[in-house]
């Protein structure tokens, strides 16, 4: 019989591990004069263990050997000690207890200083405002960044605010706060954060909205009518409602031999109301208050009034009616107004204008006692329109609408087919539009077969908007119309377009293709009936079975020609057919040609980049630039973009948005860095495929490379050279901007405006902006002229009258033969003048002029 012994134990517990894996999405986050920000996500497998450390490495682009660069337990790590300019490469591994992992390299990476454009984030304030009561404290608070770290500047209303005692400012690293305490009305308006960090300044503005009360109505407040028991007024709406919408109106009324004020509503909609149970002959006032979900304004008060009744000039007349039309007039009449103004009409005035005129002229010399005219003197050919006001002792009415012509209807509406059967259906149409001034007695409906002119009378006339018409030959095709009588006769026919055939149902509907298929989908298109039975189709049935079997099931309906059938099972065999529906039922099935295999096609991912010329898109600095390519593959591919080694993910600047057949990389405010080559890869079962893109951000070069050098110094010149700058901005320098200022005075001046063309009589410059803009943009420039002297003595004259926008300009209606001097002064939109320039030493007037490239400095 054999036994166990006693068991033995490890000392410590034992864990089973290995090392990690890689890290994973190596990226530069940033980078400075002297150091490279490294970024990435943490390994997919750890190996069994806490990553304690990430160990990053170093080396100069052409060496060999890797040189430690410090370790982190973050997934973020700054290379300091670097020298500006060098090109670097840098790689980084993972550590757990039992080892490292593979290291992951990038590179190569220039060391410089990138600039960010200065941005404000308003996520916050989505709307781009902020609502306020009055009497509560405001609190704007925008996170920014930007770098070099940017200057902070708020204005209201395009003005530079102030901190006060109610007004407060506040910054941090990353956030600008502003602080409105006891918000009053004043305080509403623009509000607008302005960031510079002197490469980029940009502006973000908060709309603040100070809720409260509204403002009174606009007055004066009307009496629309006036009578011994009851007296109409009106109001105009308030200019300003406080933020809140005017939820009612509040009127009051006084005796206005006592102090009290009665309610007369306190609920009213609109701006108007009749204020009721007033006592005849005694004198009132009335108040108007608005309001909304904040309170009630100050109130609109009115003029004193008496109850009694007072006359008023009457309401419009009714609109003319144009009848005995002749060549050269017709003549017009109209009802009287439905109210006098509380004493009898005089008489009445007429007047008229052409269609297409503006201008209305009156027709009649005297007052017209009658309720009609003859008007002479018209146009043949020419349309007219009329209108009539009224006269009473108390004034003129408004006009009546313009006049009405007595004729035939117009066109019936659109017609439709309905309950249609062998040898019989029901038309239905619309009433016309216009009915000619007389109401329509009945219709007639005509039809005719779709191989004969002759049109005849498909049933008896009708008062009614649909008709049923039988006796019809199956099979064969007929056209309807219909035409609307009344008192003037017959008007315009309105005939269906397409001829329609009496059969109960549709024929099947044309042609039926599979166009696609995936693992579990098909979809079919088809096309229309041949016909549909002579009432129109509602839908389509379709129906599939798999190959062996014999039972059709339906998979589903639609109003379209096309379906997407779901649920099918992968690598089966099916079968499809689709029937057509109308009033009266369904049609014969249509089958489509052959069966098919229910599986996802593999086709290789292909981008389309013929849409981008020569694979290059140029972009400005601060600007946004989009890369949109059209992209296919079955399956659907995986899509991913690097810009250079630096794989692209979704930021703040960054987008990417990606469908079936397109993605669309958006980077926003783009910055130099954000030029170089893109790289667009597409990856599915079949492969992968990567194209490029090139991308070239321009903008301000980078200043000159120093020192300035200065030679040949004189007592009025001297020579200035200097490098050129280490970045291009992405185009070819054009020219350079030079400036000078006193040793003992703060203001620059600009140097180089030079002459670049003279005549006898005139003389062209142009010039360069200023470097400083003074806070808002430059709206122009003005030039000024001065007989040369060796003193400098003499008046500068202004040669503009009009604003010069451009850096160039000609100076007309100088002397031949006389010497000038030029000079030029900017303006920018705050009406604020730079010093002027240093002048172009002197020009003479002749023929032939040779042009120095020399600048003089006085």
């Amino acid at each position: 019989m054999y036994s166990f012994g006693d068991p033995c134990e490890t000392a410590e517990p034992v864990k089973a591990t290995e090392t990690p894996g890689p890290v994973k999405d190596l990226s530069m986050k940033d980078s400075t004069n002297t150091s490279v920000t490294l970024q990435w996500n943490k390994p997919d497998y750890d190996g069994g263990s806490i990553i304690t450390d990430y160990i990053i490495e170093k080396k100069l682009q052409g060496q060999e050997e890797w040189a430690p660069a410090g370790t982190n337990k973050h997934c973020e790590h700054e290379v300091t000690k670097l020298k500006e300019l060098t090109e670097m490469f840098f790689r980084v591994c993972s550590k757990n207890e039992k080892g490292t992992s593979d290291f992951v390299e990038i590179g190569s990476i220039k060391v410089k200083d990138y600039i960010i454009p200065p941005e404000a984030n308003l996520k916050e304030y989505p709307d781009g405002q902020i609502s306020v009561r009055l009497g509560h404290n405001a609190h704007i608070e925008l996170p920014y960044k930007g770098k070099p770290r940017p200057a902070i500047l708020w204005l209201k209303d395009n003005l530079p605010l102030k901190e006060s005692e109610k007004i407060r400012f506040k910054k941090t690293e990353n956030k600008a706060t502003l602080v409105i305490k006891n918000v009053e009305k004043e305080n509403g308006g623009k509000y607008t954060l302005t960031l510079d960090n002197t490469f980029f300044r940009k502006s973000f503005h908060i709309q603040v909205i100070t809720l409260g009360p509204p403002a009174k109505p606009v007055g004066p407040i009307r009496l629309d009518e006036v009578r011994a028991e009851s007296i109409a007024i009106s109001w105009d709406e308030p200019n300003d409602n406080g933020g809140g919408e005017i939820t009612c109106y509040t009127v009051e009324k006084r005796d206005t031999s006592q102090t009290d004020w009665k309610m007369a509503c306190s609920n009213v909609i609109g701006t108007s109301f009749k204020v009721p149970n007033l006592i005849k002959g005694i004198q009132y006032q009335f108040r108007v208050c608005a309001e909304n979900r904040y309170g009630a304004s100050e109130p609109l008060v009115s003029q004193n009034v008496i109850a009694k009744h007072e006359f008023r000039p009457p309401g419009p007349p009714g609109m003319p009616l144009v009848y005995n039309v002749t060549n050269d007039g017709m003549t017009i009449q109209w009802d009287a107004p439905i109210f006098d103004g509380g004493c009898p009409i005089l008489g009445f005035h007429v007047e008229k204008k052409e269609k297409n005129s503006i201008m209305w002229q009156k027709v009649n010399l005297v007052l017209v006692k009658e309720r009609e005219y003859r008007i002479l003197g018209l146009i043949e050919g020419l349309e007219y329109q009329f209108r009539v006001y009224a006269q009473n002792d108390a004034g003129y009415s408004r006009m009546s609408d313009t006049f009405k012509v007595l004729d035939t209807p117009g066109v019936p509406g659109a017609l439709s087919i309905k309950e249609v059967t062998r040898g019989a259906l029901t038309i239905a149409w619309k009433p016309p539009t216009n009915d000619g001034g007389a109401r329509v007695h009945h219709y007639i409906v005509e039809k005719r077969e779709a191989r004969r002119r002759t049109w005849t009378e498909a049933a008896p006339k009708t008062t009614q908007t649909s008709l049923r018409v039988s006796d019809l030959l199956e099979g064969v095709p007929y056209f309807f119309r219909v035409v609307a009588e009344n008192q003037y006769g017959l008007g315009e026919a309105y005939e269906m377009p397409d001829p329609v055939i009496a059969t109960a149902e549709p024929a099947p509907p044309k042609r039926i293709d599979i166009i696609d298929t995936t693992d579990t989908s098909a979809t079919l298109v088809w096309l229309k009936p041949e016909h549909d039975g002579g009432s129109r189709i509602t839908g389509y049935c379709v129906e599939s079975k798999a190959k062996d079997a014999d039972k059709w099931i339906v998979c589903g309906t639609t109003k379209y020609l096309s379906l997407v059938i779901e649920g099918l099972i992968e690598n089966s065999e099916y079968e499809f057919r689709v029937k057509a529906k109308n009033d009266s039922g369904f049609s014969m099935p249509r089958e489509a040609f052959s069966s098919v295999i229910i599986k996802e096609p593999r086709i290789e991912p292909t981008a389309d980049l013929s849409g981008i010329t020569n694979q290059l898109i140029t972009s400005r600095i601060g600007e946004s630039f989009e890369i949109d390519v059209p992209i296919s593959g079955r399956p659907a591919p995986k899509v991913s973009w690097k810009l250079e080694e630096m794989r692209l993910k979704e930021t703040d600047r960054v987008s990417i948005k990606t469908t079936k057949n397109r993605t669309t990389l958006t980077v926003k405010d783009c910055m130099r860095g954000d030029g170089g080559r893109y790289f667009l890869t597409l990856e599915n079962v079949t492969g992968s495929k990567t194209f490029t893109v090139t991308v070239n951000v321009i903008g301000r070069p980078s200043p000159p490379e120093g020192p300035i050098e200065i030679s040949s110094i004189t007592s009025e010149s001297c020579v200035l050279s200097w490098n050129l700058p280490e970045d291009d901005g992405g185009t070819d320098i054009t020219n350079y901007i030079v400036e000078k200022r006193e040793s003992g005075s703060t203001a620059w001046q600009l140097i180089n405006s030079k002459v670049t063309n003279v005549s006898r009589s005139t003389v062209s410059i142009k010039w360069s902006v200023p470097l400083n803009d003074g806070g808002s943009p430059i709206t122009g420039y003005i030039v000024e002229r001065k007989p040369y002297t060796v003193t400098g003595d003499g008046r500068w004259l202004k040669c503009n009258y009009t604003n010069v926008t451009n850096t160039n300009f000609t100076i007309t209606a100088l002397g031949e033969g006389e010497e000038y001097e030029f000079r030029v002064i900017a303006k920018n939109a705050n009406g604020v003048l730079s010093l002027p320039s240093v002048s172009t030493g002197p020009v003479t007037c002749k023929a032939e002029y040779s042009m120095y490239h020399t600048w003089f400095f006085n």
